[in-house]
């Protein structure tokens, strides 16, 4: 009788930790990502080698490290696709193909990424648009940390898939996702008898659910075997994690894991989505009734070095139910660069060249990481270049507590011929990784006049009728230092005038770094605009890449640009993706209306929140100085 009660008895306390079936029951449907490619990968092997490669802006080589063989990650996907079954939720499979396409992944109100490693740069940016437009996310160890692009061929091969080869920092751990999880990363340490708990003195929905699945306000996992964790550090003091390693007994590095500080279990909010992550495999403590069908070398049973099975799946099934239930509010990206120039000095050098000097500093004062190119450049009247200097920032933290501004001492030497007048000294910050072209999101302008063997500089004054009380100041000066506005030869901007087709095209040209083409023309039928004509080039050109469409036939130039072609010419332009719940009432629906799928977009970043909570008004006209505003808004949006 005894032998019989006892497996009954665990039986009856697993079934009381899952949701209850009418919790279970409500439709919401959950992606487990399974993965051919990652799988595959986890079974390979490949050399390592010392001083393999030297990466870009280092002066030694790196070694790159032995891949072994792991465990078939399909099995942690498995084990997770049946937890989730036996609890009543609706599961399906995901395939890594369908992490191309953000209407496949729209499909689903939560993904799992059980050790998903592997991801390319499209699909890391299919998931971040996913999660800020309203997805939900479990991540579940090592997900997204390394480029499927640069998979190996064959066994042979060195694996150079860890993105840290070109990142080249940990602030970027997860290059274009990195900002989703709101932190920095640490290390990857190696942890003996590691005992994970809840954080003490931190509440959360998560923990109170698993608390009363439980019976007991306490979660212990021990793990006695030698095992992987990622240390991650939140960028933000605010955010506490829910679990934390609270003690070992040996590991690798001391000095990158604090007891009873380094989290296990982060409860995160992006955008209209939630995120979940476990930095640590915490699918090894879950166990499952159906051990048969699809595992490779797992039964479905709990690691046997683990202890907490009834803790793991309270906490994963509470984490589950936190992340179904959907955000009720919006929490928006603030991506904020400040550039400062200081000791700024020009004048004859002995060798009689003529010296430009000085100091820029590009300070991450937003909530996301940075990185990009700074250059200064010394300019003609005509814009033409006279010497230029750059310094690639491969990482800028948003958290004061590590590396989040970097002052570069600059020197520009010109021909000491240069003629006396005045020349624009330019600092100027492009949002890029290194080896990508991005978007100038930041500037600043200085004048230099030179009078001899000295220069002197002057600030950017900015327009006389734009004062910092007007809403749009910031970014209107944000504008006209990069060079996407211009203003009048008077000084004035006149921002409540209406920006026209033509002067919008413009802007939006200049903000894209592009030239108008003289090769480009408009369709033939276009009668009020020919070819030799102010404006034709820039039309022709913004027709063309799709930017803006012909208005009954006729390029109208000096029509004012609406509201509703506004959207396309900002998601075509800058490439945007991404849909959100749309909450106006006046744009129609996506068969009746041809830009709401546009106008969908810039919602969903924000970049517009329409006139009304519920009106877009599509038809009026945009002003001036509201389309700077849009314009700094998707520039901001765009950094990946």
């Amino acid at each position: 009788m005894k032998k019989l009660w006892i497996p009954i008895f665990a039986l009856l306390l697993w079934v009381m930790i899952l949701p209850s079936p009418k919790e279970a029951s409500s439709g919401q449907k959950i992606g487990i990502l399974f993965s051919d490619v990652i799988n595959d990968y986890s079974l390979s092997t490949h050399p390592g080698k010392t001083s393999a490669m030297t990466l870009p802006y280092a002066t030694k080589p790196v070694d790159v490290a032995a891949k072994v063989k792991y465990s078939p990650i399909n099995d942690k996907a498995l084990k997770m696709y049946y937890f989730y079954q036996e609890a009543g939720f609706s599961v399906a499979k995901i395939s890594h193909d369908e992490l191309n396409s953000l209407e496949s992944l729209d499909k689903y109100d939560v993904i799992v990424f059980p050790y998903s490693v592997l991801m390319n740069r499209q699909q890391r940016e299919n998931v971040k648009a996913y999660i800020y437009g309203g997805g939900n996310v479990q991540i579940l160890y090592a997900t997204a940390r390394n480029e499927l692009a640069k998979l190996a061929k064959s066994p042979s091969e060195l694996d150079v898939t860890p993105l840290i080869f070109d990142t080249l920092t940990w602030v970027w751990e997860w290059d274009n996702l990195t900002e989703i999880f709101q932190s920095r990363f640490i290390d990857d340490v190696q942890l003996r008898d590691a005992v994970i708990t809840n954080t003490p003195g931190v509440t959360h929905p998560i923990l109170t659910k698993a608390f009363e699945k439980l019976g007991r306000n306490s979660i212990r996992l021990t793990e006695s075997a030698n095992e992987w964790y990622e240390i991650v550090q939140p960028w933000k003091s605010t955010v506490k994690p829910l679990l934390v390693v609270s003690n070992y007994s040996w590991t690798d590095k001391p000095a990158n894991i604090k007891k009873g500080q380094s989290g296990a279990l982060f409860a995160l909010e992006y955008g209209a989505g939630r995120i979940v992550h476990a930095p640590f495999k915490m699918y090894d403590y879950v166990g499952v009734g159906k051990h048969e069908g699809g595992w490779q070398e797992d039964s479905g049973k709990p690691y046997t070095e683990t202890s907490g099975e009834e803790d793991a799946e309270a906490v994963l099934s509470a984490s589950m139910e936190w992340l179904l239930e959907g955000s009720d509010s919006f929490k928006p990206r603030n991506y904020n660069v400040k550039l400062t120039a200081s000791n700024y000095t020009a004048n004859m050098t002995p060798q009689k060249s003529f010296a430009v000097r000085g100091t820029v500093t590009a300070a991450n004062i937003g909530d996301v990481p940075v990185r990009g190119k700074l250059r200064i450049h010394v300019l003609e009247a005509d814009n033409k270049v006279l010497g230029k200097y750059e310094k690639v920032l491969v990482g800028l933290s948003p958290s004061p507590n590590d590396i989040s501004s970097y002052a570069e001492k600059f020197e520009i030497l010109l021909p000491g011929s240069i003629k006396d007048g005045k020349y624009t000294v330019k600092a100027s910050f492009e949002e890029t990784r290194h080896d990508r072209t991005g978007y100038v999101t930041r500037a600043e302008t200085h004048t230099l006049t030179k009078q001899g063997n000295k220069g002197t500089f002057a600030n950017f004054t900015g327009f006389k009728d734009i004062g910092s009380g007007n809403g749009h100041y910031q970014n209107i000066l944000n504008a006209a230092k990069i060079g996407i506005i211009t203003g009048y030869r008077d000084q004035t901007f006149k921002p409540t005038a209406n920006v026209s087709r033509l002067n919008a095209m413009m802007m939006l040209l200049r903000a894209k770094g592009t030239s108008p083409s003289a090769s480009a023309s408009l369709p033939s039928s276009v009668t009020d605009l020919k070819k030799g004509m102010y404006g034709y080039d820039v039309m022709a050109t913004a027709y063309k890449m799709g930017l803006l469409n012909l208005e009954n036939g006729l390029a109208a130039k000096d029509a004012p640009m609406r509201r509703g072609e506004m959207a396309q010419a900002l998601v075509k332009g800058f490439a945007l993706q991404g849909t959100s719940d749309m909450v106006f009432t006046d744009i129609g629906t996506a068969s009746s209306y041809s830009q709401y799928r546009h106008i969908a977009t810039l919602y969903h970043y924000r970049i517009t929140t329409g006139i009304t909570a519920t009106l877009y008004s599509p038809y009026s006209p945009v002003t001036r100085q509201q389309f700077a505003t849009f314009i700094m808004r998707s520039l901001e949006n765009t950094s990946k």
